[in-house]
This record gives C-alpha cells, sequence and structure tokens, in this order.
C-alpha cells in the first residue's frame, strides 16, 4: 500500500485551487443574471477573476440581486374576488380614473376602485393614526417596517400592540434585521409574552440556504382587521415621529380604506410565508371590503422575486403621459439611464418638471451623488429644489394633477432593483391636488438650485461627485 503525504505547500496550493475553481464555477451564474447592468456585470468578473475566495464570498453576500421565493398561492383566488372589469369595486357614479391598463400586467394586481385616502404628512400625523388603529383593531394586526428603533417611538408603538395582543387580537409583526441592526428579539418579549408574534424578515438565514446580505424588506405596512392599511415612508422611530424638542424627518404616510386592503394584505401575506413558512389562508384575514370612497389604486409591490422592476416601469409609464406636470420628492435621487432620459425628454417636450430633494443628506456621500446628476437634468429645464429645514424623507410622485404615486421606494438603484419595496398609486384629482400643494408648501422652506449658481459651487464639491458617482449603482 501506497501512503502519499502531501507537504504544507501542497496543502496550501491544493486549497487555492479548489477555492479558484469554486469561484470561477460562479461565473456562469453571474453571466446568466440578467438585472444586473453590463457595468456591474463587468465589475462582479473583473472580482471573480483577480481576487480569489474575497471575490466569491463578496458575491455570494452582496452581489445577487434577485432571490427565489416559494409563492402563498393566494393571488388567483383574492383577483377572482376583486376583479371584473378594468376598474373593479368603482362607485357607478365614479368612472375608473386609471385607465392604464399596462400597469396590471406590470405590477400582477388589478387596479381596484372605491377606497378611500387619508394623507399623513409627518410623524405628528401618521403616529397618532397608527396607534388609534392599533387600540381600535379587533381580530388581527399584521405590521412589517425596515427600521424599528428600540426608542420612545418604538416602545409606544409595541406597548400598544402588547395591550392588543392582551386584549386577544392576533398580532404578527416582520422586520428587516439589516435595517433594524441594533435591534434585539428580546426589545418585543411583552408582545411575545401576550401571544404575539415576532419575525425577522430572513434574507440572510444560512440555516434556510440564504446568502443575501444585499437583499432588504424596505416595506412599510400595517393592516388592521383585513379592513384598513398605513402605509407609505415612516418607520418606528424618534427621527420619524419627532419629540424632544426636535422636528420630525419630513415623510408621507398614507391610510387607506377600501377593496385594495385586501391586495396589500396579500402582501404581507407572501412575505410572512417567506419568513415564517406559515402560510396565512385563513379566509377572515381577506374579508369582503366594501367601498369607502372614490379613489382609485394600483398596488405596485417591488421585489427581486420578480421577473421585472415594477417599480421603475410604472414610475416611467406615467412620466412617458405626462402632458403638463411632473412632481418629483425624493430622499435619494441617484437614477437609471431609462429614468434619467425620461425626465429629460419631458422636460424637452415642454413638461414642467420638479425634483425636490434634500439640501443634505443622512448618509453625506448621498447628497454628493445626488448633486453629480443635476448636469443631466438642469440645461434640459428640470427645476431642481433643495429643501433645508430637516431631513426629507418623502416618496412621491405626481403627475398633471391627476395621479400621485407614494410608498416606499426611493429613487435609486436599490430601490428599483434590490430592496422589497410598496408604492401605492392613486388616481384622484382631489387626493392629488393636496399632495401637490404639500409639494409646493415643502418647495417654499427649499433652496432652488439654479444652473450658473450650480455651476460656481467650489472645487471640492465637483471633486467629491467626482469621487463618489462611480458608487451610484451599489447604493
Amino acid at each position: 500500500m501506497v501512503h502519499f503525504a502531501l507537504t504544507n505547500g501542497e496543502w496550501a496550493a491544493t486549497a487555492a485551487a479548489i477555492v479558484a475553481i469554486g469561484q470561477w464555477l460562479l461565473i456562469p451564474r453571474l453571466l446568466a443574471q440578467r438585472s444586473k447592468t453590463p457595468n456591474a456585470t463587468l465589475a462582479w468578473l473583473w472580482a471573480l477573476l483577480l481576487f480569489p475566495a474575497v471575490g466569491g464570498l463578496l458575491y455570494m453576500l452582496i452581489g445577487s440581486e434577485r432571490v427565489t421565493r416559494r409563492r402563498l398561492a393566494l393571488a388567483q383566488a383574492l383577483d377572482q374576488r376583486l376583479s371584473e372589469g378594468p376598474c373593479p369595486n368603482a362607485p357607478s357614479a365614479a368612472p375608473c380614473a386609471l385607465n392604464m391598463p399596462e400597469l396590471a400586467r406590470v405590477n400582477g394586481f388589478p387596479p381596484t376602485g372605491g377606497n378611500a385616502v387619508d394623507l399623513l404628512p409627518d410623524g405628528t400625523a401618521f403616529f397618532p393614526v397608527l396607534l388609534d388603529v392599533i387600540d381600535t383593531a379587533r381580530h388581527h394586526l399584521h405590521l412589517e417596517f425596515y427600521i424599528w428603533r428600540s426608542d420612545r417611538a418604538g416602545r409606544m408603538v409595541l406597548a400598544a400592540l402588547t395591550r392588543a395582543a392582551q386584549r386577544g387580537v392576533r398580532v404578527r409583526i416582520l422586520v428587516d434585521e439589516m435595517g433594524s441592526l441594533t435591534l434585539l428579539r428580546r426589545f418585543f418579549a411583552p408582545l411575545l409574552k401576550a401571544g404575539g408574534t415576532f419575525s425577522w424578515f430572513h434574507t440572510f438565514s444560512p440555516r434556510r440556504g440564504r446568502f443575501h446580505l444585499n437583499l432588504r424588506n424596505h416595506r412599510k405596512l400595517l393592516i388592521a382587521d383585513g379592513t384598513t392599511a398605513l402605509t407609505g415612508g415612516m418607520n418606528i422611530g424618534d427621527e420619524y415621529w419627532g419629540g424632544a424638542g426636535t422636528l420630525p424627518y419630513r415623510d408621507l404616510g398614507v391610510r387607506l380604506r377600501g377593496p385594495t386592503v385586501t391586495q396589500l394584505a396579500e402582501i404581507f401575506a407572501q412575505d410572512w410565508y417567506f419568513a415564517t413558512g406559515e402560510a396565512l389562508t385563513n379566509p377572515a384575514l381577506y374579508p369582503h371590503v366594501p367601498p369607502a370612497g372614490d379613489v382609485a389604486t394600483q398596488v405596485v409591490p417591488g421585489a427581486p422575486d420578480n421577473e421585472v422592476d415594477e417599480i421603475q416601469l410604472t414610475t416611467l409609464a406615467l412620466i412617458h403621459r405626462a402632458t403638463r406636470q411632473i412632481r418629483l420628492m425624493t430622499p435619494y435621487f441617484v437614477p437609471e439611464p431609462p429614468l434619467l432620459a425620461a425626465l429629460q425628454l419631458a422636460a424637452m417636450r415642454g413638461v414642467d418638471v420638479a425634483l425636490l430633494v434634500p439640501e443634505k443628506c443622512d448618509h453625506f456621500y448621498l447628497t454628493h451623488v445626488m448633486r453629480s446628476y443635476y448636469h443631466d437634468l438642469l440645461p434640459h429645464g428640470v427645476r431642481i429644489f433643495e429643501y433645508q429645514p430637516r431631513m426629507l424623507h418623502a416618496k412621491v410622485l405626481t403627475v398633471d394633477g391627476l395621479h400621485t404615486m407614494t410608498g416606499s421606494a426611493n429613487l435609486d438603484i436599490r430601490s428599483l432593483r434590490i430592496n422589497f419595496e410598496l408604492n401605492v398609486l392613486l388616481a384622484s384629482p382631489a387626493t392629488t391636488a393636496m399632495v401637490d400643494r404639500i409639494f409646493d408648501g415643502n418647495a417654499a422652506d427649499a433652496h432652488p438650485v439654479l444652473p450658473a449658481e450650480f455651476d460656481r459651487r467650489p472645487f471640492r464639491h465637483k471633486m467629491a461627485e467626482a469621487l463618489f458617482r462611480p458608487i451610484a449603482p451599489l447604493l
């Protein structure tokens, strides 16, 4: 019998060869990932070829922009109940204003009419409504948020949910572990003791074979009794509520009542199923919701497990249809080329395009990345305003005084391609007029960016823009 003994050097060479082969086997997977831009694909290709082990590990953790989910079989049954024509459940006296059939194909949901919408323009309006909805719930409460802090706001909301669980309401909470990195599970111990349920979203869960550090659930959603929903841009934290002499982030939430709540309940059920494996199929969770108003809505659920980029395509569809006015309010403006071109074309055909962003982002480098796009917009007539009093966190698009889209999605590559996001499109001149007034009020507290003035900005700002612009695809 012949025994072979490898020296330390031979072991090292063998291990290096195995790592290299394993890393190169990732290349077909990378090349097959159609969601990436050519530049991003090329960058990851060089990383895999030039940096053994490190390149492959980073690609596995943050390089994937798609995840496969087993679907909960709810959609067909719910859509059959909701769908009876191009604008189901709309009162006969109110014709459907959402005459955009492509959006149902893009987003996978039919539009619904007969909805009531209440705008909640900052935390001082949003959180009292949130607490009231929790305190009046009788059957179930389903919540999912990207950020949940263990501060005053987080404790007050948790206390309300604990009281609800104690009186017999079924409470389920879903939180993104990356967005709430400093939050510990034991924070929810009072709720769990009262019979409530809590789960992380689990995009990174090695035990389940998931290694997606880059994919995050950025949605904000509350469903109460299957009849009322709260959504928008606000998380659970003091910076969104305010207090102690500080103003909350300038944000926008909405309360929805009517048939669209059933579709939003399905969004939560899909996310809960992914996180916990529990199928929420009890019909009592999806009661028949009669018309509550005259607003037509379209649910726009962006997710990396879908074949199309729903939020970006919906945004492009709205911008391309604009004939008079476009209002964009976003905390992070890092657009992909199709969106940038759509805004340029809209301005060049005479549409009044206005963009409102914060003067200073909560991440300093994003301020410079956003400003690097001003030269792509200002020469074409796009008006840009930098909001000054506080952090602007609202995500809003209005078009021609008719349509409003709002929700959790920023106008950056992460929101448009990578995150789990949730927007709603509202077809209502009255609602859009109120949103436009909010926009105009914010613009009055903003500094208009003039082309000549922007050209004279300090050299250090120009260098920062040039330095940070290349990281835009990672944001």
